[in-house]
């Protein structure tokens, strides 16, 4: 996209998104609320779209008491072809929602539309070709072919808010990291195109790009995670690699190092990254599936960079995504200490979403989770660009998203 800012030295002091959240707190909170959403019929199809979508990454912020969560690029499913994707709504605008609690309910406030520099809204179509271009090919209900050629097009994941009412955006297409002011205009920008964020990173696999963004206060950087591990070499990775790369980047003088995250599995991805200060951060990790009879895979680990290597040396030497443990350590590698922090499926045993994905912890302990409720929508098992209503398993109810309030006595410590 050619108005795309470049990075600027002295970026605004930021407060985490998954930071303490201040004094600001409701006297009492519930154990769940569900997140209030509207339903939008498209042109094409009779299956309503919730609107909505409001679970990709969550932050609170105690100067308004509101709860902020961000949408991805929108209501979208997999297509008849390989990384083809139908866009059910091609105009949709990547937003922030926030909401504040009252009771036990969530009350929407307002809403900010991410934009670009001369404030048009950005969409959420894949890029047609070169900088962010993931190779995903994207279809509107009635086939016709729809794409971003000015490369407006963004896939939001990652939310940290700033201090000064700013705020920023991990994007997974390139992957890029974007600061936009408190009506959500596009302020500057961090790309591994241009060499601001580390160029390995663009070896990002289709939809698996940066997937949490969190500031550690102490240390005055942001951290950003990637959702399963690189293609590097190449697609090979796949499904076999366990190493998924944390960026650091100090907005103050566009600094950067890199870290490694094990992942348990190689099936699972990373969804949340919250900082906790000193260098200490929370990660959510889960499957792909619906908990079955209350099983699956949805934890958050608490990690340490503190005594992890920075593996930005190797970039130009080895691809350090296909080595195993054994191999790194001969290295002199070390990726980051983990260990568990909570067990979201045992915290909460009747928990029926597939994909927890927005995460922060408040000042008093407690844990707050919320899913992608992916707008609502699905594709049949074989797709061929048809939708259907995305349902919980075994219920005719819908899937939607709410935040899961976890008091500190159930995770742990």
């Amino acid at each position: 996209m050619n108005i795309r800012m470049k990075r600027t030295a002295g970026a605004a002091v930021l407060a985490a998104a998954c930071w303490s959240c201040g004094a600001a707190l409701p006297a009492s909170l519930p154990e769940r609320a569900e997140v209030p959403f509207e339903e939008v019929y498209p042109e094409t199809g009779g299956v309503p779209v919730v609107i909505g979508g409001y679970g990709s990454a969550m932050g609170y912020d105690a100067a308004d008491s509101c709860f902020w969560l961000l949408t991805d690029r929108g209501p979208n499913v997999d297509g008849p072809t390989p990384e083809s994707k139908v866009f059910v709504l091609p105009a949709f605008a990547p937003r922030v929602g926030k909401f504040r609690l009252s009771g036990d309910s969530l009350v929407a406030v307002g809403t900010v539309l991410l934009r670009d520099a001369a404030g048009r809204p950005f969409c959420g179509l894949p890029p047609a070709g070169g900088d962010g271009s993931t190779g995903e090919v994207g279809y509107d209900l009635a086939g016709a072919l729809v794409r971003d050629t000015l490369r407006q097009g963004l896939d939001s994941e990652g939310l940290a808010l700033a201090g000064d009412g700013t705020f920023w955006v991990s994007d997974e297409y390139g992957p890029y990291i974007l600061h936009f002011d408190g009506e959500g205009r596009l302020l500057e920008e961090y790309s591994p195109f241009d060499g601001s964020l580390p160029a390995v990173l663009a070896r990002r696999r289709p939809n698996r790009g940066m997937e949490g963004l969190a500031y550690d206060a102490g240390k005055g950087m942001l951290f950003g995670i990637m959702q399963s591990p690189l293609y590097h070499p190449d697609a090979s990775t796949k499904d076999v690699s366990r190493w998924c790369r944390i960026v650091a980047l100090d907005p103050s003088d566009g600094g950067t190092a890199q870290y490694l995250y094990p992942l348990e599995s190689p099936e699972h991805v990373v969804s949340e990254l919250c900082a906790l200060g000193g260098g200490r951060f929370l990660v959510l990790e889960r499957d792909g599936a619906f908990p079955e009879n209350g099983k699956g895979f949805k934890r958050v680990f608490r990690i340490d960079i503190g005594r992890a290597s920075d593996i930005s040396s190797l970039d130009g030497t080895e691809a350090v995504e296909m080595l195993s443990a054994e191999q790194l350590r001969e290295r002199g590698v070390t990726p980051v200490g983990k260990e568990l922090f909570c067990d979201l499926l045992a915290a909460v045993p009747d928990y029926p979403h597939d994909k927890p994905e927005g995460m922060c912890l408040l000042e008093d302990g407690t844990l707050c989770v919320v899913n992608d409720d992916d707008f609502g929508i699905t594709a049949p098992h074989q797709p061929d660009g048809s939708i259907v209503v995305k349902r919980i398993p075994g219920s005719s109810k819908r899937d939607a998203a709410a935040i899961y309030f976890i008091p500190a006595a159930d995770v742990c410590r």
